[in-house]
C-alpha cells in the first residue's frame, strides 16, 4: 500500500504538554465510525499498525474489545518478529473514545495508559492520542526510540487504508 501521496500528511504532530505525556494528532479523510473501527479491528490494524515499509508488518494481533479485554500486537521486520505490544481496554465508547494501558513486552514496568479521541470536523476525523508514562524518564526513552517517525508511518497507512475502504 503506498503511501508517497497521502491525503493530511502534513497534519501529524507531536507534542509533549508535560513530563509525562505525549500527545499524537492526525487529521483523517473518513468518518470517525471508520477510523474507530480501523484502530479496534484486526482485519484492519494488520494493514496499518507498524508498517514502517513493505518488510514491516503484524505477525499477530489479537483484540478482545470489551472492558477489560485485551489487546495484543506483535509486529515483524527483516530480522524477524519483535516484542508484543499489549495491554487491557479500560474504557470503550464507540466511536468518539478508547482508552486502554499499553506495555512494551521489554519494559512491563514501564507501561502507558493511552486514551484516543476522534471528533468529526467537517467530514474528517480529527485523533488526538495522549499516552501518559509513569516518569519523565520513561517518556524521554520513548521519545528517544523514533516513536513519532513510526507512528507518522503507520498513520499514513492508516490514511490510505480508510481511503482504501471508502471506495
Amino acid at each position: 500500500m503506498g503511501v508517497s501521496s497521502v491525503a493530511n500528511k502534513d497534519s501529524f504532530k507531536v507534542t509533549t504538554p508535560s513530563d509525562r505525556e505525549i500527545v499524537l494528532t492526525r487529521v483523517f479523510d473518513a468518518p470517525k465510525q471508520l477510523v474507530f473501527d480501523a484502530l479496534t479491528k484486526c482485519e484492519h490494524v494488520r494493514q496499518w499498525w507498524g508498517c514502517l515499509d513493505d518488510k514491516h508488518g503484524v505477525r499477530s494481533c489479537e483484540i478482545d474489545l470489551r472492558l477489560g479485554g485485551a489487546w495484543r500486537f506483535v509486529g515483524y521486520g527483516p530480522e524477524g518478529d519483535y516484542p508484543a505490544f499489549y495491554g487491557v481496554y479500560r474504557e470503550i465508547a464507540p466511536p468518539n473514545r478508547l482508552v486502554c494501558t499499553e506495555i512494551y513486552e521489554p519494559y512491563p514496568d514501564a507501561g502507558s495508559v493511552v486514551v484516543t479521541e476522534l471528533t468529526e470536523e467537517k467530514g474528517k476525523t480529527r485523533m488526538i492520542v495522549t499516552a501518559s508514562y509513569p516518569s519523565l524518564e520513561v517518556r524521554d526513552m520513548v521519545m528517544q526510540t523514533g516513536m513519532s517517525d513510526g507512528a507518522a508511518l503507520s498513520y499514513d497507512r492508516l490514511e490510505a487504508l480508510v481511503q482504501k475502504l471508502q471506495q
